[in-house]
């Protein structure tokens, strides 16, 4: 396959800070790639270990390697942002420093995404140090209900149309961006537009290491009785605090959604479901409860009819509060 017969470019981008331990291992998973790559971005935050070294032996190998270097550190989202509006293919493909991507991965989601304006792939997680990590083979929940309070789509499962980015409103946004991650607003945005598509194999495997700037273990949320019987607990018990904790977060989702140019039902749904999460009126508690049951299909994997998936559906409006009981636990130190 060439790239002139394909007819479309593909960049990668690859974002790093302090990334020598793995970086070889996920760059040499990149560059043999079946499809021939337009462009690899690696953009460096201010590494202080030998990643650039590493970087530009890989530059010094592959022409289409390009390595740049931020005069001031930008954080995650700065340097993913800034490091994908400087691609000039077609698609973009994010990539994170220290996995490792399937040979055939740019080649399986180019031939799927079409003109949609995203597509995801399963990953698979995996472990060297201890680390907890889980490997769910369920479909993902990609649509915008569910999106909305968890991201089922890793950056780094991530093909993108370049068309994406145009889409993202950044005026008047700043606390979107200051308070959700890249890939978070990436796919409720697709979401929103109702253009992703999903390959239901697993392309990436996602390296869990400690040292990793989002590690986190989440052991006590995965899908079990006794799991769900201790959020159910915990979130009725800290529901109060929990809905102040979260209001900004909700606050500035719900405007971010108001200024997505896009006049989908989905859209719609997802601003009345941030209005009703921030009021405290109880009319709009109500209308909340009503929005569960009635959508329970879109914010569960499981869209049954039968009475345990009625009830998840009345409590979501507390449960929903647990995928953000890290903000509780930061103010109470």
């Amino acid at each position: 396959m060439s790239e002139e017969t394909n007819g479309k470019k593909v960049s990668v981008v690859v974002c790093t800070y302090n990334g020598e331990q793995f970086l070889r291992e996920q760059l040499e998973s990149v560059v043999k790639q079946t499809f021939p790559l337009h462009e690899i971005i690696i953009q460096d935050d201010g590494s202080t270990d030998r990643t650039m070294q590493i970087a530009m032996e890989y530059a010094n190998r592959y022409d289409n390697i390009i390595v740049k270097s931020n005069p001031d550190k930008q954080g995650i989202n700065g340097n993913f942002f800034s490091a994908m509006r400087s691609c000039t293919g077609d698609f973009i493909a994010i990539c994170d420093q220290d996995d490792l991507w399937a040979q055939d991965k740019i080649e399986r989601q180019v031939a799927a995404i079409g003109n949609e304006l995203m597509c995801a792939c399963h990953t698979k997680e995996f472990s060297e140090d201890g680390s907890f990590a889980h490997y769910d083979p369920r479909r993902p929940n990609y649509g915008l209900l569910r999106l909305l309070f968890c991201n089922e789509i890793p950056g780094h499962t991530m093909l993108i149309n370049r068309r994406l980015l145009d889409l993202l409103p950044n005026e008047g946004c700043e606390a979107m961006y200051r308070l959700r991650m890249y890939d978070f607003i990436l796919a409720v945005t697709a979401a929103a537009n109702e253009s992703i598509v999903f390959i239901d194999e697993v392309l990436v495997h996602h390296r869990r290491y400690t040292a990793a700037a989002t590690y986190t273990s989440y052991s006590s949320s995965l899908p079990t009785i006794n799991n769900a019987l201790k959020i159910v607990a915990w979130s009725i018990l800290h529901y109060r605090p929990m809905k102040n904790a979260t209001a900004e977060r909700h606050s500035a989702l719900m405007e971010y959604l108001q200024r997505l140019t896009t006049d989908t039902k989905v859209c719609s749904e997802g601003i009345k479901f941030m209005k009703y999460m921030l009021s405290n009126r109880f009319v709009d508690f109500m209308h909340l409860e009503g929005m569960c049951l009635s959508h329970r299909a879109e914010i569960f994997h499981t869209p049954g009819k039968d009475p345990i998936n009625i009830l998840r559906a009345l409590l979501f409006p507390f449960t929903s509060l647990y995928y953000s009981h890290f903000l509780l636990n930061k103010s109470e130190k």
